[in-house]
């Protein structure tokens, strides 16, 4: 698992690049981790380059959401995988975690009126 970060309209961008499995266990919570202790509060996980995505993959997801929340903060999932909507659907995380089709979209629901519809 790789993370590029960057930023659009000061939201904080991670670009998710590999596999989100058990074998990278700690990568995501290392760097929200840091977004967090640096201060940030919108952050939009870019997940279109993700190939697989197992449970303790959707448990770090929910981690990240829970460290940003903690903080009063708001993260959005875009561009998830079928297989990942589904399963968070099958789950009924997607009442909690928050998913947009594109980044453009997650940035624009983070930049615009402020409120996130889940």
């Amino acid at each position: 698992m790789r993370i590029h970060t960057y930023d659009a309209d000061g939201v904080t961008v991670f670009v998710l690049v590999g596999r989100l499995v058990l074998e990278t266990f700690g990568t995501l919570k290392d760097h929200v981790r840091g977004f967090v202790e640096r201060g940030g509060c919108q952050l939009v996980l870019d997940l279109a380059r993700v190939s697989y995505v197992d449970s303790i993959g959707v448990s770090e997801l929910v981690r990240s959401h829970t460290m940003v929340d903690i903080q009063a903060g708001t993260v959005i999932l875009a561009a998830p995988p079928r297989h990942l909507t589904r399963l968070l659907a099958l789950t009924h995380l997607d009442t909690v975690l928050t998913q947009r089709q594109t980044v453009s979209d997650a940035v624009t629901q983070l930049t615009g009126d402020g409120v996130i519809d889940v």
